[in-house]
């Protein structure tokens, strides 16, 4: 067994400050949390460089006294408790004690701080775990902490962080979930120079929303207030139009303090049961208030993760507090599953005797109930015998003319069948004078075969709830999903010229704007080559918006947006998924909000387009959309007799 040794204090301090001190938002959470713990209302953050370069953290709040300045960053050093039995009372932000000294181990720290009250501050500066002299200064009341040169004493750590903007897109995050949770709070948060936001403190949480996701979020929420057993949940959950194809923007507090809890998460995703669509994830900012002495939030070193003393009574409240907030707002539609038998028809509108209004009728009903004089005529042409098609034995006479079209006659569509009697014998007339002016003559026999052999072609029978194409060919019948055939084949065209040249865009002739968060902004800035040669060109637009100016396809301004957003989700997710690697995703992400939908009807030539892209497909080995469903499922006519015992 190798020898035991005790670490020294220097070693002991920086494997400590991996577990609070991972990255530069991690940092700024234990200074901001600091802040608040001291009671500030005003607070400004300001980075370099992602973080590593430089933190600033400066507040309002009742500063450190002059001489307890060195003992703050003494390890396990808080005035936030002071025996075991404040551990399961924890009101405040922070209780360890570990921030400063696992910050000042792996950074240069100086501190600035002046108590209220007080005439003078205090200045103090920490290398890497190594007091300096502190010294004497005028300053504001408050406490200005000021990182720089995070991890250079452990060269080993930096090369788990991520580019500077990413590292900043993370600051951003921490700040303005801190920010919502703190409504009556102000904070500033600059980065790089340029303010990226700032709230106002004046506790509404609606303002604090609109300053950190624009106005479309602050406009789009509805209000939750609701309190059961001695827990309450306040806060705000979104509309069906805020929903996202991640969780990026959900938000849970506990007692004001922000939380990670994939269970909240799941309920209330099914308090939105039947609102929103499959793989959508709603839009909430909630916080939890109960007893103190309910929650434990001392089991993650991060403090983010926390254990309820009453775990299913704490989510049943929050069920049915999101349940409530749903519901009470009539706006957002909600998907029920109405029967046949249960549609209510709308009472016949007569109009007055002297206005004559032509019934609106859609073209393929139109088309089925008559028949066009050319749709004969362009039949006859091709099916009836041209000049040198066939071998004619013999001068033509007029019973073999009359023989030869019954037989085209017979074998038209039905709905030819049933054309007017003077639409046919105008035309026959025709068709004999130019089927006589042929030399000879080669008559049927006697069992009527076809003037022509004809591959079995597959033919359209209808659709079924609006999302189904039904088709047959020789003995068999198809059931075709024309969403799911509809986006592969946009899929693989997407995919081949991105392949090729990348997606061609289309230049919108209305620019759109669309609002976003910090996060997404730095998602875009470092995606811009990958977005073009989608077929986006999008670019920043002030503060909290961007300028989509080219997408791959022409739609409404909703479509759009909400295509860009799920696109940025995707890029921001960085992972592939399924069957589906990354630049698929997005990919089948514009083919798929493109596609035809489901609960669409379709015309004919549509359902024949749609029965086409299948084939197509077929010939090239695909079977199924991008998600490895389906395309298309077979019933054999014997298979049919079988199941209505025509046949065992």
């Amino acid at each position: 067994m190798a020898e035991i040794n005790v670490l020294s204090q220097a070693v002991a301090d920086k494997i400590a400050a991996g577990e609070v001190a991972e990255r530069p938002s991690a940092v700024v959470k234990e200074l901001v949390e600091n802040s608040i713990d001291a009671g500030a209302d005003r607070i400004t953050v300001e980075i370099k460089k992602g973080g590593v370069a430089y933190i600033s953290v400066e507040d309002n709040g009742k500063g450190i006294p002059f001489d307890e300045v060195e003992t703050a960053f003494v390890r396990h050093a808080t005035s936030k408790l002071k025996d075991i039995d404040d551990l399961f009372e924890i009101q405040t932000m922070g209780f360890r004690g570990e921030a400063l000294a696992s910050i000042c181990a792996v950074s240069d720290v100086e501190v600035i701080t002046k108590e209220k009250g007080t005439l003078e501050g205090a200045h103090l500066t920490v290398n890497h775990g190594v007091a300096k002299a502190k010294e004497t200064v005028a300053c504001n009341e408050g406490t200005v902490m000021v990182v720089e040169n995070l991890f250079a004493s452990v060269p080993a750590r930096m090369k788990f962080l991520k580019k500077d903007s990413t590292e900043a897109g993370y600051v951003a995050d921490v700040m303005g979930r801190i920010a919502l949770s703190k409504p009556h709070i102000a904070f500033r948060y600059i980065c790089d120079g340029k303010e990226q936001f700032s709230t106002s403190g004046d506790g509404n949480l609606k303002n604090a929303i609109l300053n950190i996701y624009g106005i479309d979020h602050a406009k789009g929420v509805m209000e939750v207030d609701h309190t059961e057993h001695g827990v309450s949940v306040r806060g705000v959950v979104g509309k069906s139009e805020l929903a996202r194809g991640n969780r990026a923007r959900q938000t849970l507090f506990v007692n004001g303090r922000y939380i990670k809890n994939h269970v909240v998460s799941k309920i209330v995703e099914e308090a939105y049961r039947n609102v929103l669509m499959t793989g959508k994830f709603p839009f909430f900012v909630l916080d939890i208030c109960l007893s103190p002495s309910l929650v434990d939030v001392n089991v993650h070193p991060a403090k983010t993760e926390i254990k309820f003393a009453n775990e299913k009574e704490v989510y049943d409240i929050v069920y049915h507090a999101v349940k409530n907030a749903i519901y009470r707002k009539p706006e957002i539609p909600v998907v029920q599953d109405v029967r046949v038998e249960e549609r209510v028809v709308a009472p016949e509108v007569r109009m007055p005797e002297k206005q004559v209004v032509a019934p609106r009728q859609d073209y393929s009903e139109k088309k089925q109930e008559t028949v066009d004089r050319k749709i004969i005529s362009g039949f006859m042409e091709n099916t009836i015998p041209q000049k040198n098609s066939f071998s004619f034995k013999e001068p033509a006479k007029d019973n073999d003319v009359d023989k030869i079209f019954g037989f085209a006659l017979k074998k038209m569509p039905k709905a030819v069948q049933r054309a007017e009697e003077a639409v046919v014998q105008e035309v026959k007339p025709e068709v004999k004078e130019a089927i006589a002016k042929q030399p000879e003559i080669n008559l049927f026999d006697n069992e009527e075969k076809p003037l022509f052999e004809t591959e079995a072609v597959t033919r359209v029978v209808g659709q079924i709830f609006d999302t189904y194409v039904i088709a047959q060919k020789d003995n068999r019948m198809f059931l075709i999903d024309q969403h799911a055939a509809h986006e592969r084949k946009r899929f693989e065209m997407l995919k081949k010229d991105y392949e090729e040249r990348g997606v061609s865009g289309q230049l919108l002739l209305a620019p759109i704007v669309l609002e976003v968060d910090n996060s997404e902004i730095t998602v875009i800035r470092e995606n811009r080559e990958k977005l073009l040669n989608m077929g986006f060109e999008i670019e920043e637009f002030g503060r909290n918006s961007v300028i989509i100016r080219q997408t791959p396809y022409v739609s409404d301004e909703e479509d759009i947006k909400a295509l860009a957003v799920e696109v940025i989700g995707i890029l921001a997710d960085g992972r592939p998924s399924g069957l589906l690697s990354f630049e698929e995703r997005i990919l089948d992400t514009v083919s798929c909000k493109y596609a035809i939908k489901a609960n669409k009807k379709l015309s004919l030539p549509e359902m024949e387009a749609v029965v086409r892209d299948v084939e197509e497909l077929e010939r090239m080995g695909i079977t199924t959309c991008p998600h490895g469903r389906p395309i298309k499922v077979e019933f054999t006519k014997r298979e049919l007799e079988k199941m209505f015992k025509r046949i065992v």
